[in-house]
């Protein structure tokens, strides 16, 4: 997955980070809800590492953009 700082990202594809945002919830919140550490979260919204979630996890993402009034298919295929 792509970090947030690289150019060939798409600026109308939304980020997990404002997916998170538009949930409302804090970086705690997010990670909490996809079962993964804040600090993961925080990691990947600066672009220090990538995000890598088990079927699992990605199955609770994909909840939680459904939340949002998001479709998996919103995200890009790098997600920033």
């Amino acid at each position: 997955m792509a970090n947030h700082k690289n150019s060939n990202s798409n600026p109308n594809f939304p980020s997990l980070k404002q997916v998170r945002e538009r949930l409302g919830m804090t970086q705690e919140q997010f990670a909490q809800e996809i079962g993964i550490t804040s600090r993961t979260i925080r990691n990947h919204e600066t672009g220090a590492n990538q995000l890598k979630l088990s079927l699992g996890q990605f199955k609770r993402l994909k909840e939680l953009l459904e939340q949002a009034g998001m479709s998996i298919d919103d995200l890009p295929d790098d997600i920033d």
